[in-house]
């Protein structure tokens, strides 16, 4: 079995993003909760971390979905908390 990678997506309430990671093929766990980035972009935003077989699924097919299955360019009430981003 290859080993298991983790990225973090960001994108809306994070119970939603995390039902869309969970039903994909080669997706083994989905965590949901805060991420922070580095400064400047430090504040916590809702979003997923998705444990991934890359023999099974690729990053860039996750990140297709991710993109996909939210508004990212939508300027909303709580876009400070609902952030679009990739968190590696």
């Amino acid at each position: 079995m290859s080993t298991l990678l983790k990225f973090g997506f960001g994108g809306g309430c994070h119970w939603c993003t995390e039902a869309v990671f969970k039903q994909l093929k080669g997706v083994h766990k989905v965590l949901q909760g805060y991420i922070a980035s580095t400064s400047p972009f430090s504040n916590f935003s809702e979003a997923v971390i998705v444990s991934f077989n890359p023999s099974e699924i690729s990053l860039k097919d996750l990140i297709m979905v991710h993109l996909n299955t939210h508004a990212s360019t939508k300027d909303h009430s709580f876009r400070n908390k609902y952030r679009s981003a990739v968190y590696y």
